[in-house]
């Protein structure tokens, strides 16, 4: 099983530059991955023999059977193996202060270091012999994970899918899924050049973004456009970096576009490629994923719909993953084997920040369905995903994208010709499916943003699953945060290679995520220390409710939004850099969130962890969500104070109707870096049949106000 994937074949253009358009069947080599009467198809195996390199602590050198139960040499995960092989993954002590106990980004995983390099193989080895052992040829192998997951993809026949199921190192298999896309002055708008906000303190504009690398997981990118021009930036690369750049005689990177792959062996694999129109290229016949990078990432400056536009994070360097292909019938999507085989590859490369624009047709059945995002943020990497474009729940819910170690972010309407949010009008699902933006927030006028009616919303409920840890009761409340996503203007493809492209104007949660994803990479510039997690509370503490003039957030329909509408709010980047506490979690809290739901899958994930079983609510989360409050609950939060000096906070509490509310301690002071436990508790006194809502502030006498949403449902007292 080789660990890089075929190269590209070369292709001729025709004299419009469009190269190769041709419909690739499906690989007689590796047979149908369709559901058809043969029973072949493309499967996702996960394998707990070891620990993914952006996991691994130590311990392992090399890979020498299953089960050798008499020999001397440590066991890893059900691996014999001799001791020794240096971690790959940071150490951290997970009690050190956020302000100074991280290990600083780019230091923990890098592709090149020959100890990386080691256990790479091993994983690769140990997939080999399984692989082999169940009677895979490596022809029906699509790719290698060994990143932020370990393990493969691979076309299997029925009766091979029994032998995988039945093998002893295998955690997991599922067939992979079709994944879809969730289809200008934005700065200003969010603020971002307000005092105290993200481009002055990171240097201006000039200088925002500056060191960092942006991954954009999506439909390629055209990179001749303008919003991606290396003028300016310098031929050395940012500190880590090891990806590359796949060149054909149509495609070429610069010293602003660093990285660039396309993945599509899962896709050719299950579904053929139609590349009429497309390049087997990194490069863009869609306008999705160039729309999406250029908001996130887009030069400052760029003349655009009749103004001068500009990304998120204007200075940061970008990589694109190429995932999303036509098939015969003409529809575009990717196949998940190829998003987790990029997503891999980003960590590899060194990225800072991943966005994905994209999410099911069907939803991922179980949180151990997104390890490999888990894993992502063990490594550092910060994470954001699309809501969806499903619109508020026909009964349950709508949202795509709910773990809780990455941003999941719903879209808002922004107003035109001022610093007002205001809604707009003007949406479609139609428009909403495909497109990303430039953006601040309010400052004059009563009116505020709306959610959009084609944002996706909550709740999610877990289900009973008899473990005794009132799984029943609790929840992770979703989506974690709104932002600009209506109507916005962005980079666009040209019609042929060599023409610099063009702007267009769309909608959906697609165009929100990457302008998170540049937030983000800003609040990562400034705190390298910072671990995603707090990154994500302070965008969430921070966020607004309200528009300048006190009207309320409007979701569908003109209802006033609540948590499951808008999570925290709307994204505040004035407030972004100095939320003066942060709810923190790392490896440990997030394990046991998983122990909470199933101990013993999550030991095979991650063996010799000290677990503990531990319900949804107990991660430590900016929002409180419980789904069925019976009688007395109380949850457990730890806050960090990440000011330069120390402060005294009090709690505010709008309690949710017919709930109780207590906080102890009601008040305390905390010196920077240290942290500070405290215990809410819910009481019934007034049961309904829907969410309550309310929420919990921290508030002192220096400015800050670190607000958490809470959604209950009081069921019985």
């Amino acid at each position: 099983m080789s660990s890089q994937r075929t190269p590209l074949p070369p292709f001729p253009s025709n004299p419009d530059g469009i190269s190769n358009p041709n419909f690739f069947p499906v690989s007689s080599e590796s047979g149908s991955a369709t559901s058809s009467s043969d029973s072949t198809a493309l499967y996702i195996v996960r394998l707990h023999s070891a620990l993914p390199l952006a996991a691994y602590r130590g311990a392992v050198a090399s890979f020498s059977g299953w089960g050798d139960d008499d020999a001397d040499d440590d066991t890893h995960g059900g691996t014999s193996v001799p001791a020794g092989l240096a971690a790959t993954a940071e150490a951290v002590d997970e009690e050190a202060t956020a302000l100074g106990g991280r290990v600083p980004r780019r230091a923990r995983l890098c592709a090149d270091n020959p100890q990386v390099a080691a256990y790479a193989q091993m994983l690769e080895s140990q997939q080999t012999q399984i692989a082999s052992e169940v009677g895979v040829a490596s022809t029906n192998v699509a790719y290698s994970y060994k990143y932020s997951t370990n393990g493969f993809a691979a076309v299997l026949t029925a009766d091979q899918l029994r032998r995988v199921k039945r093998h002893p190192a295998v955690a997991s298999v599922r067939a992979s899924a079709r994944k879809q896309l969730f289809t200008t002055d934005s700065p200003a708008f969010l603020g971002m050049n307000s005092a105290g906000s993200l481009w002055p303190a990171n240097g201006g504009q000039a200088k925002a973004g500056e060191g960092m690398v942006i991954g954009i997981v999506d439909t390629g990118i055209w990179p001749e456009h303008p919003s991606f021009s290396d003028a300016g930036f310098s031929s050395s690369r940012p500190a880590g970096w090891s990806g590359k750049c796949e060149t054909t005689k149509e495609f070429k990177c610069n010293n602003k576009l660093i990285g660039a792959r396309a993945f599509y062996q899962g896709f050719k694999s299950a579904n053929g490629m139609n590349l009429a129109g497309d390049w087997l290229s990194p490069r863009d016949a869609n306008g999705h994923g160039t729309w999406c990078a250029g908001a996130a990432a887009g030069n400052r400056g760029v003349p655009m719909a009749g103004g001068k536009a500009s990304g998120m994070a204007p200075a940061a360097r970008l990589a694109m993953y190429k995932v999303f292909w036509m098939n015969k019938d003409g529809d575009t999507f990717a196949d998940e084997s190829d998003i987790i085989a990029a997503v891999n590859q980003a960590v590899a490369d060194g990225v800072d920040v991943i966005s994905l624009s994209l999410g099911g047709v069907n939803p991922m059945d179980t949180y151990f369905d997104d390890i490999a995002f888990l894993n992502a943020n063990l490594a550092g990497v910060f994470v954001a995903f699309a809501a969806g474009n499903d619109g508020p729940p026909q009964g349950f819910r709508t949202l795509d994208n709910y773990a809780p170690f990455y941003l999941t972010v719903g879209a808002s309407s922004i107003a035109r010709g001022g610093l007002t949010l205001a809604s707009s009008p003007k949406s479609s699902r139609a428009a909403a499916a495909n497109e990303t933006s430039v953006s601040a927030l309010p400052s004059a006028g009563d009116s505020a943003p709306a959610v959009t009616d084609f944002s996706s919303t909550g709740p999610l409920v877990f289900p009973d699953i008899g473990t005794g840890n009132g799984l029943a009761t609790d929840s992770i409340l979703k989506p974690d945060i709104i932002g600009p996503g209506l109507d916005l203007f962005a980079a666009w493809p040209g019609k042929r290679v060599g023409d610099k492209g063009t702007d267009a104007q769309l909608s959906g949660t697609s165009m929100a995520t990457p302008h998170l994803a540049g937030i983000a990479a800003l609040i990562m510039q400034k705190y390298p220390s910072w671990s995603p997690a707090q990154v994500m509370s302070a965008i969430m503490t921070t966020a607004t409710t309200k528009g300048v003039g006190g009207a309320a957030i409007t979701a569908a329909f003109g209802k006033t939004a609540t948590p499951w509408d808008m999570g925290a709010g709307h994204v505040f980047p004035p407030k972004v850099l100095d939320p003066g506490l942060t709810y923190d979690a790392r490896k440990s809290a997030y394990l046991n969130f998983l122990a909470g739901l199933d101990m013993e899958r999550t030991q095979q994930e991650y063996p010799n962890e000290n677990l503990k079983s531990v319900p949804p609510r107990e991660l430590n989360r900016p929002t409180i969500s419980i789904t069925s409050l019976k009688g007395t609950l109380t949850v457990t939060r730890t806050v960090t104070n990440v000011a330069d000096s120390a402060s005294t906070y009090s709690a505010k509490i709008q309690k949710p109707n017919g709930v109780e509310v207590t906080v102890k301690p009601s008040s305390f002071t905390v010196s920077p870096g240290k942290k500070v436990t405290f215990v809410v508790t819910f009481k019934v006194t007034k049961t309904s049949k829907s969410f309550q809502f309310g929420s919990l502030t921290w508030v002192d006498d220096k400015g800050h106000s670190v607000r958490s949403a809470i959604a209950v449902k009081p069921v019985q007292k």
